[in-house]
C-alpha cells in the first residue's frame, strides 16, 4: 500500500519516537482526509498505515508490547496528530487509550484472548449505558451506547455497563450507599450490532455511531470494576482514575486542531483580499494583533495543560491519591483548552472569509471538528463550578474521582 509505514512496537519509546511516527503518517492521512469526511469513518489506507505505524499502542504496557507513555507524552502525541488530520487524531486518542485500559485493568485470562495477535484496535464508551445480568462464568449484557468512535474499523469494544441486581427488594431494606456496582466489559465487534448513526456537523470522519449489544455473554475474565479497577500491568500512570487518564489526550487534541487552525490561517492570510480596504488580511494590522493573540491564548491553555500533565505525573510517581486541589488544576485544564480551541477555531474560520464555507477548505472542517470536540463529556463547564466551589471551601468529590485500589 502507498504511503503504509513499516510495522513498529515502540516498547520502551520516548515520545519523540512517538512524534516521529505522527511526522511519518502525515502524508497518507492529509491526502485521505477528505475522503474519511465522506465515508463518516477513518478512511481505510489511514486505518491501515495507523495499525503498521505502531501508534495505536504507545499509551499500552510495554509487557503487552505497547510503548507505555506517560500523561505528557500522551498529550503530545495526540496534539501533533490532531494537527495533522482531526479525524485521524480523534480516532488515535480513543482506540490508543481503550487498548490501554483494556491492557492495564483487564485479567491475565483476558489479556491473552484480547491481546493475542498484538495491541488491538478498539472503540467504545466507557460511561455505563447498558446492564450486565450474572451468568454462569460471566455476565449476559444488554443495552445501547453512543459515540463508538472508530467502531467500523476496530476488532473489539470496551465498554461499560450497570450490574443488575438479583436480590428481590425488601421493604425493610436500608438503601445502600454508594453508587450502583458497574463493569467494563470487552466484547468483540462483531457481536454489536453497529447503527448508522453518524451524520453529524464535526468529527464526521472519526465514524462515532450508536452501537447495541443484545443479550451477548461475557465472561469474568473480559470484565473488570468501573471505574475503579486496581492496575495489573503497566505504568504508574495507570493508577489514576479513569477521568484523570483522560484529561491529557482530550486536551492535547482540542489544542492541535486549533493549532492547524491558525496554521491553516496563517497560510491563507497573504492571498486573501479583504475588500473594504483592498488589502491582503496579512498586511493588516488589526489581524496581526488578534492572530498574536490567538497564538498566545493557546499557548497559555497549553502551559495549564502540561502543568496537569506534570502533576498527574508527580503524584503517581509518589504513589499518592490526587487531592481536591490536583483534580481542580486537571479539570480546569481541559475544559480550558477545548474553550479556547473552540475560540481560536472560531476566529480561524471567520478570518478566512466566504472562501473558509467550502468543502475545500480546512478551515470549516476543523471549526467543525473542534466544535464537536467541546460538546465531549471531559471538557464541561462543570468543572469550572468544581474549581469555583473548591476555592470556596464546599467542593465534594465525585465518585469518578475516587483513588484506583493499590496494586497487589
Amino acid at each position: 500500500m502507498s504511503g503504509a509505514l513499516p510495522s513498529a512496537a515502540f516498547g520502551s519509546a520516548t515520545a519523540p519516537d512517538a512524534l516521529a511516527a505522527v511526522e511519518a503518517l502525515r502524508a497518507i492521512a492529509s491526502a485521505h482526509a477528505a475522503e474519511s469526511e465522506r465515508l463518516r469513518t477513518l478512511a481505510p489506507p489511514v486505518v491501515a498505515a495507523l495499525r503498521a505505524s505502531g501508534l495505536l499502542g504507545f499509551s499500552t504496557a510495554e509487557a503487552l508490547g505497547g510503548g507505555g507513555a506517560s500523561p505528557r507524552a500522551q498529550f503530545e502525541v495526540v496534539e501533533a496528530m490532531a494537527r495533522v488530520d482531526t479525524a485521524t487524531g480523534w480516532s488515535l486518542m480513543i482506540s490508543s487509550m481503550l487498548s490501554a485500559c483494556a491492557g492495564a485493568y483487564l485479567s491475565e485470562e483476558g489479556v491473552r484472548e484480547v491481546f493475542a495477535d498484538g495491541v488491538p484496535i478498539c472503540a467504545g464508551l466507557l460511561m455505563p449505558s447498558g446492564v450486565l445480568r450474572a451468568a454462569p462464568g460471566g455476565f449476559r449484557v444488554h443495552g445501547r451506547w453512543a459515540f463508538g468512535s472508530g467502531i467500523r474499523h476496530a476488532e473489539w469494544i470496551v465498554t461499560s455497563a450497570l450490574v443488575q441486581s438479583t436480590d428481590a427488594p425488601s421493604a425493610s431494606a436500608a438503601t445502600p450507599a454508594g453508587p450502583p456496582a458497574m463493569r467494563t466489559i470487552v466484547v468483540p465487534v462483531r457481536e454489536a450490532v453497529i447503527e448508522d448513526t453518524w451524520h453529524a456537523a464535526g468529527l464526521r470522519g472519526s465514524g462515532s455511531e450508536h452501537y447495541r449489544l443484545e443479550d451477548v455473554f461475557v465472561p469474568h475474565a473480559r470484565a473488570f470494576p468501573f471505574p475503579s479497577a486496581p492496575a495489573l500491568r503497566g505504568g504508574a500512570a495507570f493508577d489514576l482514575p479513569i477521568i484523570a487518564l483522560l484529561c491529557p489526550v482530550h486536551a492535547g487534541f482540542a489544542l492541535g486542531a486549533a493549532r492547524a487552525a491558525l496554521d491553516a490561517l496563517a497560510a491563507l492570510a497573504p492571498s486573501r483580499l479583504k475588500a473594504w480596504p483592498g488589502i491582503a488580511l496579512g498586511a493588516h494590522a488589526g489581524f496581526h494583533i488578534d492572530l498574536g493573540r490567538a497564538d498566545a491564548k493557546l499557548r497559555a491553555a497549553r502551559a495549564l495543560a502540561l502543568e496537569a500533565c506534570t502533576t498527574l505525573e508527580q503524584r503517581v510517581g509518589e504513589g499518592r491519591s490526587l487531592s481536591q486541589d490536583d483534580w481542580r488544576i486537571a479539570r480546569l485544564s481541559v475544559t480550558h483548552a477545548t474553550e479556547i480551541a473552540a475560540e481560536v477555531a472560531t476566529f480561524a474560520f471567520r478570518s478566512g472569509g466566504a472562501s473558509a464555507l467550502y468543502d475545500s477548505s480546512p478551515l470549516q472542517r476543523l471549526f467543525r471538528d473542534v466544535q464537536a470536540a467541546a460538546q465531549h463529556i471531559a471538557a464541561t463547564d462543570d468543572a469550572y463550578e468544581f474549581a469555583g466551589r473548591l476555592l470556596l471551601g464546599i467542593a465534594a468529590p465525585h465518585p469518578l474521582m475516587a483513588a484506583r485500589p493499590a496494586r497487589s
